[in-house]
């Protein structure tokens, strides 16, 4: 069995979690007190249930993520386990309290940022062991992931997505998110109501030349721009 989902009670738990959120939180949420308009979600059900990755802008710790979940397993009845969706997000983010523990559990991967930590800017080594597991949840199913690595308004997107595009040869699904800081109540919690929200779900990226040769760092930046394009922050 996969490591992601290693054991029996790990995997209720998450099922828990999933449920409880959709049924509590997502479904009044984003469909009652809020106007979460979603487009170009069809292509959710013609995905692959493996080596699938959603490159997404980032407004928010958290709100994005669940807006993937609710659309992936509440609107689109997709297996919780098939495909197994999880999102990315920084070590220090995910031990900052039970709750953040609690949403570890339900599909985060955790990575120690080579330049960012505590809200303040680092310069250290990559983190192996966090790509290691970033690069297996791909593998093993879908991943959302946020290339700018940072809440951060107009933040560039790190050069590190094109490797890791290239190395997975995942599909890559692009997708935009506005508004979703407005539903921010203080600071990283949400509680505003009457707010409109977008989530664009676009193509998946041809990389099929890209990944066909030998990764080349302009190659990479190429890939970047395209992307940067499309996630640019509409806020």
């Amino acid at each position: 069995m996969s490591s992601l989902a290693s054991t029996f009670a790990d995997r209720w738990l998450r099922r828990g979690i999933i449920t409880s959120l959709g049924l509590g939180f997502t479904i009044p949420y984003f469909r009652l007190l809020n106007r979460v308009k979603v487009t170009g979600d069809s292509i959710v059900d013609k995905l692959p249930r493996k080596n699938v990755v959603f490159l997404s802008n980032h407004q928010t710790y958290f709100m994005e993520a669940m807006a993937i979940f609710d659309i992936v397993y509440v609107k689109h009845h997709l297996p919780l386990e098939n495909p197994f969706l999880r999102f990315s997000a920084a070590t220090e983010t995910m031990k900052k309290n039970p709750l953040t523990q609690l949403f570890t559990k339900a599909g985060g991967v955790t990575f120690r940022r080579s330049f960012r930590e505590g809200g303040k800017d680092v310069k250290r080594g990559a983190d192996f062991e966090g790509i290691a597991k970033v690069e297996e949840a791909i593998a093993n199913g879908w991943l959302l992931h946020f290339p700018a690595g940072t809440t951060q308004k107009d933040a560039p997107l790190r050069p590190g997505v094109a490797q890791l595009l290239h190395r997975t040869k995942a599909v890559a699904v692009p997708v935009r998110v506005d508004g979703f800081r407005k539903l921010l109540l203080y600071k990283q919690f949400p509680g505003k109501i009457l707010k409109k929200c977008d989530v664009a779900l676009h193509p998946p990226l041809d990389l099929t030349k890209f990944y066909a040769a030998p990764y080349h760092k302009d190659a990479g930046v190429e890939i970047v721009e395209r992307l940067s394009a499309i996630l640019s922050d509409p806020d």
